[in-house]
């Protein structure tokens, strides 16, 4: 008997099995990934306004579209476009959010921000070792009210950082600020950050070429629920999650 169309069969039937199991895998590896992003560095001098019309804004790009990795909105979710850019003195960020319904619930430094229209920057300013872990959060609402904390579980340490003397906030709002009965558009949030910050880390800023800090982006727009970030956390439904920051390459290239 001839077993030949059998064995060609089976052996089919195994490579195609071989090729879902690698597919999945492959998928598995991808998503657990974290993002990357490089951040240029500007050529021109930077106004903290919330006008973003900086050339060296208007090339850099985008870290790409938020995820929204906790399913506990309402309504259609509305997406933000954040950017990375540095110098010899500071490291800048800008977000643009899309906003039906735009709110401030707090207008005291310190208070819960998060509770307003907020974009976050969580920075572990060390790429590795025991600090890894320990991070700056960065919590500033739609009119410009802040929030500073300070995690350093590797000294046992956590508090709020009382001197912001030196971060600067421009924002801008498209629409009315607690008014629900029009239609909002966007708002605007960029802000600077000293190096002298990461130093209390023992980073060393400027950085070099090629050099990492680990990081995430973060947006609450508490009034629909949805809360959504660049690196994506789906286990622990926290910002405060360091180990899920996303990677961010320091590039000399100059934009201006």
């Amino acid at each position: 008997m001839n077993h030949q169309p059998e064995c060609q069969e089976r052996a089919m039937r195994t490579t195609l099995l071989l090729a879902l199991i690698t597919l999945v895998l492959l998928s598995s590896m991808s998503e657990a990934a974290p993002p990357e992003y490089i951040a240029m560095k500007t050529g021109c001098p930077m106004v903290m306004d919330g006008i973003l019309n900086e050339p060296a804004w208007q090339k850099a790009k985008s870290v790409g579209p938020f995820s929204f990795p906790w399913d506990t909105f309402w309504g259609p979710k509305q997406q933000t476009e954040a950017k990375i850019l540095w110098d010899n003195e500071r490291i800048y960020f800008s977000f643009t959010c899309e906003d039906k319904d735009i709110w401030a619930l707090h207008y005291n430094h310190f208070s819960a921000v998060s509770y307003s229209d907020c974009c976050e920057v969580f920075i572990s300013p060390v790429p590795e070792g025991k600090e890894r872990l320990d991070y700056l959060n960065y919590e500033i609402n739609c009119i410009g009210t802040w929030l500073l904390g300070y995690h350093a579980p590797s000294r046992g340490k956590n508090f709020y950082w009382k001197d912001v003397s030196g971060i600067e906030i421009g924002r801008v709002i498209n629409g009315s600020c607690n008014y629900s009965a029009d239609t909002d558009e966007r708002w605007v949030l960029e802000f600077s950050i000293p190096y002298s910050y990461f130093h209390e880390f023992g980073a060393t800023f400027p950085p070099e070429d090629g050099q990492v800090v680990w990081l995430n982006l973060n947006r609450c727009d508490h009034i629909v629920n949805q809360y959504s970030q660049w690196s994506p956390n789906k286990e622990k439904r926290s910002f405060h999650s360091p180990e899920d920051f996303g990677k961010v390459i320091f590039s000399t290239k100059i934009l201006k």
